[in-house]
């Protein structure tokens, strides 16, 4: 597994205005609504669908952090609201990509679902890929899944039944089966928290069992349904996702792994699970002091190496357009990664003095200094600095690019 650290990236100065689309297509007997967001510039764009995490998310992933053990969890956080999928879904149009966002069945229909099927609950990304492609303003060629936290685990499943996923993105996906995770969580957060202990290790033999029994074969006609949904859907669910490392070594597309230092949900061990069961791919990234919201425990703010890590990769893989693979190719660090020290060399002479920081991934200035006019290369000294992941900002008239540098020993 890596941890991240020195990676070449520009994407601030990439800044465009986007355009907000209203999205809204069918989905087995429901209307699944959302936002295409695109990025300036003539398309066609490659495009992302970020497919959601468990619960009856939004198209923004709006996640109130009040209430149950959220004190106890998060307290820096209580009270604040964070929208995970809109910030990354921003980050990555500023980058060149479209995105495609929506809102979960469940958050739309509450009340009124209908028949609820194991497809109709869990592959409305299924429609959203087909609504992608009736749009001019997307490049069909290239369609990335990322699957967050439960998506992760259907995203695979999606490629095998499709011949147009280019790529999949697993962010904060567990390798354990649905309900070995919610019973751990019922147990550990009781723990952790002070809470009913007796009750969440009941609860969570209670779900052990009842996934057991929908494991074992068809469940009898009379077994109640969990979480409203019924016992037959979720023996369909189990043997879609227990074998969710298989899935992608079946499925065989380019694919990024990344797990969350700081994530309770989801830990990091279900990122070694993944890498010790794929074989398709090397690409297994740990970013650290990052919770399952995709903010840190102490800002309600999105993290921007998230966005920076995944459209790296995305670049790597050919799926970005040439005009943003062109921009970035402007300003070059070498070596990286870097050990004892990295060159930093502009595109051309600059004309005026010119600010450099290196800043670490809370937010602290490590290093900083300027540029003069007229110079083109500079020799940074970083033997001193920990192993890690690292942000070169630098400001050059009204831009102001950044850039990950990964340092290793």
């Amino acid at each position: 597994m890596k941890k991240l650290v020195f990676s070449l990236l520009l994407l601030s100065g990439l800044a465009t205005a986007q355009t907000q689309i209203p999205a809204q297509f069918n989905h087995v007997d429901r209307l699944v609504r959302g936002t295409l967001s695109l990025p300036a510039g003539v398309g066609p764009h490659p495009a992302v669908v970020i497919v959601p995490g468990s619960g009856a998310n939004d198209r923004d992933g709006t996640a109130l952090l009040a209430g149950g053990y959220a004190p106890c969890l998060y307290p820096q956080l209580v009270g604040q609201t964070l929208r995970p999928y809109r910030d990354l879904g921003n980050a990555l149009v500023e980058a060149g990509f479209a995105v495609l966002r929506y809102d979960k069945l469940e958050f739309s229909y509450p009340t009124n679902l209908g028949t609820i099927t194991f497809d109709k609950l869990w592959l409305p990304a299924n429609s959203a890929l087909n609504w992608l492609k009736t749009r001019s303003e997307i490049d069909t060629n290239r369609l990335v899944l990322i699957g967050h936290s439960e998506g992760s685990s259907l995203i695979p499943w999606l490629a095998l039944q499709r011949t147009d996923v280019s790529a999949l993105i697993s962010l904060a996906g567990a390798r354990t089966p649905f309900d070995s995770v919610l019973a751990r969580q019922l147990v550990d957060f009781a723990q952790q928290c002070n809470g009913n202990l007796s009750q969440a290790q009941t609860e969570a033999s209670q779900i052990l069992t009842y996934f057991n029994l929908v494991r074992q074969g068809p469940p009898p006609p009379t077994t109640p349904p969990l979480f409203g949904v019924p016992a037959a859907v979720w023996r369909t669910y189990t043997q879609v996702t227990d074998s969710v490392a298989q899935r992608y070594n079946a499925a065989a597309k380019p694919t990024l792994f990344i797990g969350l230092g700081a994530d309770v949900n989801v830990p990091p061990s279900e990122l070694i699970r993944f890498q010790s069961e794929v074989n398709i791919t090397n690409q297994f990234w740990l970013l650290p002091g990052i919770n399952h919201f995709l903010s840190t425990n102490s800002q309600a703010a999105f993290v921007p190496v998230i966005a920076d890590t995944l459209v790296h990769w995305l670049r790597q893989q050919g799926l970005a357009n040439v005009r943003n693979e062109q921009m970035a190719a402007a300003w070059h660090l070498f070596p990286n990664p870097a050990v004892e020290a990295v060159t930093i060399q502009a595109p051309a002479a600059l004309t005026q003095p010119t600010a450099w920081k290196l800043v670490d991934l809370q937010g602290k200035t490590v290093m900083q200094g300027q540029w003069e006019v007229g110079e083109t290369d500079m020799l940074l000294l970083v033997g001193h600095l920990a192993p890690g992941m690292y942000q070169l900002q630098h400001e050059a008239g009204h831009a102001k690019p950044l850039r990950l540098l990964k340092i290793s020993r």
